[in-house]
């Protein structure tokens, strides 16, 4: 009978090295590519954090929302004429057994003008609603919002966002932020920066009438 534990201890050992090995190519590849796609795209990279993202971005919803935030897989330059960052972001929610980690992409843009306040989270990202979300919540498409309607279709119309994502949007004043959660570590950030034109682009004529 010990022997057999001893096995299977064994076996438990070697699997959870072999996981470890496995998380760990996977987040290096992940790495790479990001940077081989942000010197392609003429930006900046960064696999560290180099502008604390969970203090100088904490009164976001989503940066504020749970423990142990992290940013990494930083990209940073500007597209169309805006200061711009992505960045691969994690935080954990619950304790002890109940605990879970949460991954997005998440892009910051400042735009030229200010814009107020606005929250739209996609309906089939349940874990991006605020913990208040019933409280006067519009749904305009495929988000439940909370702020400048107007802009919210704007940007409802404006590629998707962001294409097919289901990505989230908050905006304070002359900062937009976009949150993807990360479905299987396969998606990044990339696809979603090269469609940023249009959304400033939308925002200009939302601006302009």
């Amino acid at each position: 009978m010990q022997d057999i534990f001893t096995l299977l201890l064994i076996g438990v050992l070697i699997a959870s090295v072999v996981s470890f090995v496995v998380m760990g190519f996977r987040q290096l590849r992940r790495t790479n590519l990001l940077a081989r796609k942000a010197h392609e795209m003429d930006l900046h990279f960064s696999p560290s954090d180099p502008f604390d993202v969970p203090r100088r971005y904490g009164g976001f919803d989503l940066i504020s929302r749970g423990h142990g935030p992290r940013a990494y897989n930083v990209t940073h330059g500007h597209i169309c004429g805006v200061p711009v960052r992505a960045f691969d972001f994690r935080y954990e929610v619950a304790h002890a057994t109940r605990r879970t980690t949460r991954h997005y992409s998440v892009i910051v843009v400042q735009i030229r003008m200010a814009l107020g306040k606005l929250l739209m989270w996609h309906v089939d990202d349940a874990q991006a609603a605020p913990l208040s979300s019933g409280i006067s919540a519009r749904r305009v498409g495929k988000w439940m919002c909370r702020g400048d309607l107007a802009l919210a279709r704007a940007l409802a119309e404006a590629d998707g966002p962001l294409g097919d994502q289901t990505a989230s949007v908050e905006v304070r004043n002359d900062m937009m932020m976009f949150c993807i959660p990360i479905e299987k570590r396969c998606s990044d950030y990339t696809t979603s920066l090269g469609r940023l034109d249009r959304v400033l682009e939308r925002i200009e004529e939302y601006c302009g009438h």
